[in-house]
């Protein structure tokens, strides 16, 4: 998940061993650029190192934050010296209840992410410890409020893959938005979804293979074969003759055909 620093144990308020031992690591600020070469030289690098680690720890902050908050807010463990959670929040922390609210809406979809992406081979959890902010978690919300933490993990992790570090805010929420609640917990169909939402916003007039509407409308009519209608017609005739003649109908006006359908000569009427 990028890099590690060792915080030595648990530490208690007033005791931020870890930020300030990464900001007093930064102990050299320089004023100007240190080479004109365009490959860093070891001291740009190590100074790199040094402030690409307090800013990772800076964007996964808020997971253990939310998590630690749905504690005390749930135990109550606020109650010793305040009476409310939100007084606990505004007099100890300063921040509101409802920014509270959303580190602990968000906490869990952090969490989920990084027990799918652990130890991919591809490095997933280094660009997920990148790339997932609070401000991409907190469009993944309302998925997870309708459908769980699974199906927001499912769909970030589909981003993930295609799209690694170009990943954006925006982007997160236009793939919540045009998702479809019938793939909510399923990784193929979530990524299968994903595909064809990328597909719309890059201007992309080919859909996946998976996702092509010919080969969908392909897939149907092959299942409507004589002897599943004939099974039908068993069941309920009147009501398979109905859906077989509004299905027609339907398909001719949108392709443009003209079809006119004839209700069957009775018997009756034939004699």
């Amino acid at each position: 998940m990028g890099r590690q620093i060792n915080t030595g144990g648990p530490q208690g308020p007033g005791k931020p061993d870890t930020a300030v031992a990464l900001a007093r690591s930064i102990d050299h600020l320089p004023t100007k650029q240190l080479s004109d070469t365009p490959v860093l030289i070891a001291q740009e690098r190590e100074l790199l190192v040094r402030c690409e680690a307090a800013l990772e720890n800076l964007r996964i902050a808020y997971w253990a934050a939310g998590k630690a908050l749905q504690v005390i807010r749930d135990g109550k463990l606020y109650r010793a010296t305040r009476k409310t959670f939100e007084d606990y929040c505004n007099e100890l922390w300063d921040i509101t209840p409802q920014y509270a609210n959303q580190l602990i809406k968000t906490w869990k979809i952090t969490e989920k992410l990084f027990e799918l992406v652990h130890g991919k081979s591809n490095d997933l959890e280094t660009v997920v410890s990148k790339k997932l902010g609070i401000a991409q978690a907190r469009e993944l919300v309302s998925l997870t409020e309708e459908h769980g933490v699974d199906a927001a993990a499912l769909l970030y992790l589909a981003l993930i893959q295609v799209k690694q570090l170009s990943v954006t805010s925006d982007m997160v929420k236009g793939a919540v938005q045009s998702f479809p609640p019938e793939a909510a917990g399923k990784k193929k169909a979530t990524e299968e979804a994903v595909l064809a939402y990328l597909a719309s916003i890059e201007g992309k007039t080919e859909l996946p293979a998976a996702r092509d509407p010919y080969k969908a409308l392909t897939r149907v009519t092959k299942k409507l074969d004589s002897g599943t209608l004939q099974a039908a017609m068993e069941r309920n005739p009147e009501g398979t003759r109905t859906m077989v003649r509004e299905l027609i109908e339907a398909l001719s006006a949108s392709v443009g055909i003209e079809v006119e359908i004839k209700a069957p000569v009775s018997e009756s009427t034939a004699a």
